[in-house]
C-alpha cells in the first residue's frame, strides 16, 4: 500500500483549481500528507494591466501573497501542513519541476472540461500533466460539470 506523504496541487487562481484544492485538502486531512500548492507564473501576464514602470519584484511578491494568504486560506484553517510555491515557468514544466523537487506522491489539478475541438486547439494542463509527469496525477473535474 502506498502512503501519501506529499501532494502537489496546481493552482491557476480559477474556481476549478480551487475546487481541486478542496479535494486535495480532503485527501491531506485523511492521510496527514503535506500539500505543496504551485502557481506557474509569468510577469508578462501583467503587461497592459498596470501603469508603467512595472515593478516585477513587487508584482511577484503580490502574487506570492495572494497564493499563500487568499487561495491557501482553507488549508490553513483546516490545519493542513502546506507550502505555497510560485514558479516562473509555463504551467506543466513548472508544476512537474516542483513535484520532482519535493518527490510528490501525487499531483492534483482541476480541469475546465473543455472537449472536442476547443480542447484540442487550446491545449490543457490537465491533458499534458499525465503525459509529462513521471508520477501519479489526479484530475478533478468541476463540480458543476454538465451531466
Amino acid at each position: 500500500m502506498t502512503t501519501l506523504r506529499t501532494l502537489v496541487a496546481a493552482h491557476d487562481f480559477s474556481k476549478v483549481a480551487h475546487e481541486a484544492l478542496a479535494w486535495t485538502r480532503g485527501v491531506a486531512l485523511q492521510t496527514g500528507a503535506e500539500v505543496v500548492v504551485v502557481h506557474a507564473y509569468s510577469p508578462l501576464e501583467a503587461l497592459g494591466t498596470r501603469e508603467p514602470p512595472l515593478d516585477l519584484e513587487a508584482l511577484r511578491d503580490e502574487t506570492e501573497a495572494r497564493l499563500r494568504d487568499e487561495w491557501c486560506a482553507d488549508l490553513a484553517a483546516a490545519e493542513v501542513t502546506f507550502r505555497s510555491r510560485l514558479v516562473e515557468d509555463l504551467p506543466v514544466p513548472g508544476i512537474v519541476s516542483v513535484a520532482d523537487e519535493v518527490d510528490a506522491d501525487l499531483i492534483v489539478c482541476g480541469t475546465r472540461g473543455l472537449g472536442g475541438v476547443k480542447g484540442l486547439v487550446l491545449g490543457s494542463v490537465a491533458r499534458e500533466l499525465p503525459r509529462v509527469a513521471q508520477r501519479a496525477v489526479a484530475i478533478i473535474p468541476p463540480r458543476d460539470r454538465p451531466g
